[in-house]
């Protein structure tokens, strides 16, 4: 249960920031809040997560625009959607969840694949990106639209295709632009939203991470032939990765160790894991700094994550919508948007998320 007990103390962490009314009036920016509802949906703290996601929807209109994040105001506007987006699903919020996906929407390319800076405009040049559309994928998986995601997958499988001699050199290119997947071209250069580099640590490993973890989603639902391809190249990009310098010991490979996970490696998944914890401060946070953006914004997900691999690395599974929560009153299983309670009089009822 370490990695359960240290989300908690993440948590513990989060609610005396992003849940206190005074703290929330002054720090104005959707890094602090985006993730939050998901890490307390993670822990079953359902009305927490509410609450959080109150605070994060104030900032559904401008997504990641106008955020101190450089990465979310200028090249992943719609990420914060994305949580947002998870989380309103998850409590049971459809008409907050449609309205996340509809911006994102704008920000997807008519070959499903995932635009960054800009959205789509026909006859302007535009940048599509693995990760972004990695976010289709989730976003559509979230939203019930299985052949959006399928097609969006697909995309990521093309691309990892074309990717192949790249690979062998100890590269991944993650941008493209073009009129059609038929008919594009790798945007060039080695920065760190463009390439991932093999012998080069520090890299954004979670760029390729993320994919890897919505092909494994997918696969789960998909009929046989899509599933064990989608499957097969989520395992490609796992070994692309965990053959990279320091990816055991990088702040950016919270994404591999869930993918790990998800894909039964546990040896990995626990290497991730482990350092995190490794990591966390006496006050929760994973980073030295208690009161940067950055530290708020990536306890939050790693909260989500440490829940997630406890929970596929747990002898006794249960299914992935469904979260244990243990407290002095008795047990909480929380399925789909709703907890079932066990008290001590044995008791049981189901009580609405929200």
């Amino acid at each position: 249960m370490a990695y359960a007990l240290s989300a908690e103390k993440a948590l513990a962490y989060l609610e005396a920031r992003v849940l206190n009314d005074e703290w929330v009036g002054c720090h104005d920016d959707v890094a602090y809040y985006f993730k939050a509802p998901m890490a307390f949906i993670e822990g079953g703290r359902l009305r927490e997560a509410g609450e959080a996601l109150d605070v994060a929807a104030k900032y559904v209109e401008q997504g990641g625009n106008g955020s101190g994040n450089c990465a979310y105001a200028t090249q992943f506007q719609h990420y914060p959607w994305m949580w947002i987006c998870w989380a309103a699903t998850c409590l049971g919020r459809k008409e907050l969840a449609e309205l996340c996906f509809s911006k994102m929407a704008a920000y997807v390319h008519p070959s499903y694949s995932g635009l960054v800076m800009k959205p789509f405009n026909r006859g302007e040049p535009f940048e599509a990106d693995f990760f972004a559309t990695g976010e289709v994928v989730k976003f559509a998986l979230l939203c019930k639209k299985p052949q959006m995601a399928e097609a969006a997958a697909d995309v990521l499988l093309h691309i990892l295709h074309i990717n192949q001699e790249n690979m062998e050199r100890g590269q991944f290119q993650l941008r493209w632009t073009g009129e059609s997947l038929g008919n594009f071209a790798f945007v060039p250069g080695s920065g760190p939203f463009h390439c991932i580099l093999q012998r080069e640590p520090g890299q954004l490993y979670f760029l390729m991470a993320f994919p890897a973890m919505v092909l494994m989603e997918l696969a789960a639902r998909a009929e046989k032939a899509k599933a064990e391809a989608y499957h097969a190249g989520a395992l490609k990009l796992l070994t692309y990765l965990k053959q990279c310098a320091g990816v055991f010991e990088s702040p950016f490979s919270h994404k591999l160790g869930r993918a790990a996970a998800m894909a039964s490696d546990k040896e990995d998944a626990v290497k991730v894991a482990d350092f995190f914890l490794s990591q966390q401060q006496e006050a929760g946070n994973y980073q030295e700094d208690l009161e940067a953006m950055d530290s708020v914004d990536q306890t939050a997900e790693i909260a989500v994550w440490l829940y997630q691999i406890q929970q596929d690395l747990s002898p006794w599974p249960i299914c992935n919508s469904a979260r244990l929560r243990y407290d002095v009153v008795g047990v909480h299983l929380w399925i789909d948007g709703f907890t079932l309670q066990i008290n001590a009089s044995s008791n049981q009822h189901l009580v609405p998320a929200e």
